[in-house]
Order: C-alpha cells, then sequence, then structure tokens
C-alpha cells in the first residue's frame, strides 16, 4: 500500500510525539520502582541496624513515590512508620500514620497489624477503651492462630494497666492449652508471665509458679529484652516478703536493660531501686534515673520533630517534583501544538504557493498561447499568403519574402529568449544585462547605470522574480511606450536592493501594462518581501522604482 504523499509527514509526527509520550511514560514508571524498592531496601537495613531516623526517612520517601492505586505497598510503609514512632515513644504520631493507613485502604493484607498498632498507641496513651476495641478488630479480621494469641495477650496487658486483674485471668487462662502458642516459647513466656502477674495481683497462690516458669523459658533463650519483664514481676512479687531478693532480682532487670538498651524499662527499673533503697545508693540510682530521663525525654522530642520535619520536608519534595512533571508535561505538549502548528502552516503555505504557482503557469501558458498568435501564426500565415499569390522569380517580391522570413526568425528568436530558463548562477548579472541591452535598436537607446550588486548572496526565488519583471517590463515598453531612450539604475542602500526604471514615452501605465500586467508585477515584487512604486505623467515619460532586501 502507498501512502498518501499529504498524509505521510503527519503520520510520521504523531509516531514521533506517541513515541516520546511512552517513553517518557515508561521512564518514570521504571524510575518510580526502581525509587520504592531502592527505599524500602534502605529503609529496612537501617531497621534491623535500629537507626530509626534513617529507617523513617527511607519508609516515608517509598510511601510518597507509590502511585495512589499502590495501596498495599503504601500500607506497608505506613506500617513501619507508626511502628517506628511508637518504638520512640511517639505514639500520638503512631495513632495518626496508623488511620492515614486504615483511611488509605480498609481491606489491606495489614489491617490486623494496622489495628494492632493502634491498640499499642492507645494503650501507651492511657486510652484504654480504645485500646481493647483495635484490639479485638485486630482478632476479628486476622486468621493466624499465633497472631490471635498475642492480640490477646495485648489485650490483658490493658487489662493489667487498669488494674482490672480478673478480666486479664479470664482472658489469658484459655491461651494456656493452645498449641500453636506454646510451640513458640518467647509468646508462651509472655504469656504466662503476665498471667502469673495477673495471680500475683489478684492474691491467687499461683503466680509463683506462673513467673518461675515464664523466668525459665526466657532465661534458657537468653534474650535481654524479654528477661526484663520477668525479673521486674518477681522483684514486686519479693519486695514486701523478701526486700533483698527483689533487689537482686530488679539488679538483674537494670542490667538486661542495659544490655538490651531499653531506656523505658530502665527508668522503670531505677524508680523500683529508688524506692527499695536507702540512702547514698538511693540517691545514686534517682541521679541516674533524673539524668537518663532528662536525656531521653530530649532525644524522643528531637525526633518527634524530626518525623514531623522528615514528613513535611517530602512532601514538598514531592510537589515539587509532581510541578516539575506537570511543566514538562506542560511544554511536552507546547511542543506538540508548535509542531502541529508549524506543519500545517508549512502545508498552507505550501498549498497556497503551488496555486499560485499553478496561476502563475496557466498566465504564462495563456501569454504565450496569445504572443505566438497574435505575433507570430499571424504573420506566418501573411507571409505564406504573399508566397502563394506573388511571383517570387520577381527580385523585388524574392527580397520582400525574405525580409519577412528574418522577421520571424528574429520573432521566434526573441520569444525564445523571453521563455527559456533563467541562470540563476553565477553568470546571473551577465545574462540579466545582456537580456537588457537586447532592447538596444537605431531608435531605442538603452542606459544601464550598474552598482556593485552581490547577486550570490541573493535568494534564488529573487533573481528569478527580477528578472521576469524586467523582461515584462521591457518588452511591454517596447510595444507600447513609444519612448526613444530607457533608464535603468540598479542600487544597494542599507541591504535593500533598489532598480530604478525610467524613459520618456507616453507616461500611461495603463498603455505600457494591461491591468493584469499590472497585478503580476505587483504579486511577483511582494512575493519576495519588496515594494514597487509607479510614477507617470502623461506624455512626460514612465517611472518606476523596485525595492527588496537583499
Amino acid at each position: 500500500m502507498i501512502l498518501n504523499q499529504e498524509r505521510f509527514p503527519i503520520i510520521i509526527l504523531y509516531i514521533l510525539i506517541l513515541f516520546v509520550c511512552c517513553a517518557c511514560n515508561n521512564q518514570n514508571l521504571i524510575e518510580e520502582k526502581n525509587s520504592y524498592d531502592n527505599c524500602i531496601q534502605k529503609a529496612t537495613k537501617y531497621n534491623t541496624e535500629q537507626q530509626f531516623d534513617s529507617a523513617f526517612y527511607y519508609f516515608n520517601k517509598a510511601k510518597l513515590v507509590c502511585n495512589d492505586n499502590e495501596t498495599e505497598k503504601k500500607n506497608y510503609c505506613l506500617f513501619y512508620i507508626a511502628e517506628i514512632e511508637q518504638q520512640q515513644s511517639d505514639f500520638s504520631g503512631s495513632e495518626v500514620t496508623a488511620i492515614e493507613a486504615l483511611e488509605n485502604n480498609n481491606q489491606s493484607l495489614y489491617l490486623p497489624n494496622i489495628y494492632n498498632q493502634l491498640g499499642i498507641a492507645y494503650s501507651e496513651q492511657n486510652d484504654f477503651e480504645n485500646a481493647i476495641k483495635y484490639y479485638n478488630k485486630s482478632y476479628i479480621v486476622t486468621k493466624d492462630l499465633l497472631y490471635r494469641a498475642i492480640i490477646k495477650n495485648n489485650i490483658a496487658v490493658v487489662y493489667l494497666k487498669n488494674s482490672q486483674y480478673l478480666n486479664a485471668i479470664n482472658t489469658l487462662s484459655p491461651l494456656l492449652q493452645n498449641r500453636t502458642l506454646i510451640d513458640n516459647p518467647t509468646e508462651y513466656a509472655k504469656v504466662i508471665d503476665n498471667l502469673g502477674y495477673a495471680y500475683f495481683k489478684n492474691n491467687n497462690p499461683k503466680a509463683l509458679t506462673f513467673l518461675n516458669k515464664a523466668l525459665q523459658i526466657r532465661e534458657t533463650q537468653k534474650i535481654s529484652y524479654e528477661l526484663i519483664a520477668s525479673y521486674m514481676h518477681l522483684a514486686e512479687y519479693y519486695e514486701i516478703t523478701k526486700p533483698n531478693l527483689a533487689q537482686k532480682f530488679a539488679e538483674l532487670g537494670n542490667v538486661n536493660a542495659i544490655k538490651s538498651n531499653s531506656v523505658d524499662d530502665r527508668i522503670r527499673v531505677l524508680k523500683f531501686l529508688i524506692k527499695n533503697s536507702l540512702g547514698t545508693l538511693s540517691k545514686k540510682y534517682a541521679l541516674q534515673q533524673i539524668q537518663l530521663s532528662d536525656s531521653i525525654n530530649k532525644v524522643r522530642q528531637k525526633n518527634k520533630t524530626q518525623f514531623a520535619k522528615i514528613k513535611y520536608d517530602s512532601t514538598k519534595a514531592l510537589q515539587e517534583s509532581q510541578n516539575q512533571k506537570t511543566q514538562k508535561l506542560f511544554f511536552l505538549c507546547l511542543l506538540i501544538i508548535t509542531l502541529l502548528s508549524g506543519y500545517f502552516v508549512f502545508k498552507t503555505i505550501r498549498k497556497r504557493s503551488r496555486e499560485k504557482l499553478k496561476t502563475i503557469s496557466y498566465e504564462t501558458e495563456t501569454r504565450i498561447s496569445k504572443n505566438l498568435h497574435d505575433e507570430l501564426a499571424n504573420h506566418i500565415f501573411h507571409t505564406i499568403t504573399f508566397a502563394q499569390t506573388q511571383d517570387l522569380l520577381t527580385v523585388d517580391k524574392k527580397e520582400s519574402l525574405l525580409n519577412e522570413l528574418d522577421k520571424i526568425y528574429h520573432k521566434i528568436r526573441d520569444f525564445s529568449k523571453q521563455n527559456n530558463p533563467i541562470d540563476t548562477g553565477e553568470k546571473f548579472q551577465e545574462n540579466l544585462l545582456e537580456m537588457l541591452s537586447d532592447f538596444n535598436t537605431e531608435k531605442l537607446k538603452v542606459i544601464i547605470k550598474n552598482d556593485f550588486i552581490d547577486w550570490k548572496h541573493i535568494q534564488l526565488e529573487k533573481k528569478i522574480a527580477i528578472h521576469r519583471v524586467l523582461l515584462e517590463l521591457m518588452v511591454n515598453m517596447k510595444k507600447h511606450s513609444q519612448c526613444t531612450f530607457v533608464i535603468l539604475k540598479f542600487g544597494v542602500n542599507n541591504n535593500v536592493v533598489t532598480i530604478d526604471y525610467s524613459d520618456n514615452g507616453v507616461g500611461d501605465p495603463q498603455k505600457l501594462f494591461l491591468k493584469k500586467g499590472l497585478q503580476n508585477t505587483e504579486n511577483r515584487i511582494k512575493a519576495i518581501k519588496g515594494s514597487v512604486i509607479f510614477d507617470a505623467e502623461t506624455n512626460q515619460g514612465f517611472k518606476l522604482k523596485i525595492s527588496f532586501p537583499k
């Protein structure tokens, strides 16, 4: 199939635009995917290394590069952001982040974790009602048996904090038969330790059995953070009955709190030691507790401020990035519109040029046909008639015939010169001056005043137009002007070429040109962004000035 010549360029343009748009789209998608994956990788690494400020930054950045439909990816980031805020004791911030995750997608795969995070945030802010509410929501939506047991333990912790010890016992007791929980020593130890503490607070003699069993499991596992709870529960248990043993357990709790870098637990242990120590030792613990509290409060306040700043700066950076994308899209659209507009303008100009060329060609053909008929055909017919009717053996008649044939020959030669292709090369000026000089006769003097014009640097279209106009002007002058001399002056002034024509003929442009001839002359000069001025006075000659940019 052959494509239509007029449509082919615009099809290419549309394909180019489509290609550019698709390439930009694909590039954006690749960049966003790589950015998300890279951010998650860095965030996970920093979170494992407990560099929480850096982990927070990259989780937040990963969230921001997600598309609106990538809700699961967003919620993954939001969950870890909420967890980091909770670890840094920014419980109100953790609450806000978890709620944002719920609003983002309330059917998320991470819904149990998000509800649990909200439960922790409310529990730490002593909003026990909402804590129980969201723990229960987490319990309902999860199908994982171990996670259900963990949620029940969290609910029991809320009851313990709220001094509802019987509710804690009733919540934890059924978990003792949970096979999945028993097979996970870390979580099982938490349950029996909390159950033993609830029994202790409820004056139930079974308390010590459960507390010791939990300690035994934890000492086997050697997890410092988990050991703190067991040591402190036993310290409280022996606080009244065996103060020295209580002191020992509290000291062990302090050692493990230092090992696990658990500041909150250290403060809790120091408060217990201050309460149960005397004199200098109590003062020592008090100073440690004050110093540690001041230090951790400053750090946490700094972290809260830093987290807020990270969120603000990241959102601002995202807005700037989106603005840049919008600007790029705007400039791309502007480029497309410019290209399309340019194409259609070019097409319109070319169409008009073709129509104008057709008109000029038609007029040229009409003029040639008219000249052939008026000047040559009639003359040839008259000569043929003369040859047929006269006695050519007579010397006079024969001489007359030869004169007529000579006239026909010169007319044909002149006619050929007028319609030959114009040489616009190096010999343009020479040919132009020769063409003008050919109009010299015994009765007509053509005077040419030629200043230096660098025709080499003048466009071909302008050369052709000037040649045609001057030829037409000289032909019409010879036919109609009745002048005896013609003066042509060529000059250049401020990069504008000027041609002044004057003669001493009849001076009437309507006699010198037909109306269409005048129109053609003006059109040709206007086409090269020039101007033509006629100046004629009856019986005082004819003047014409042509000017155009070089």
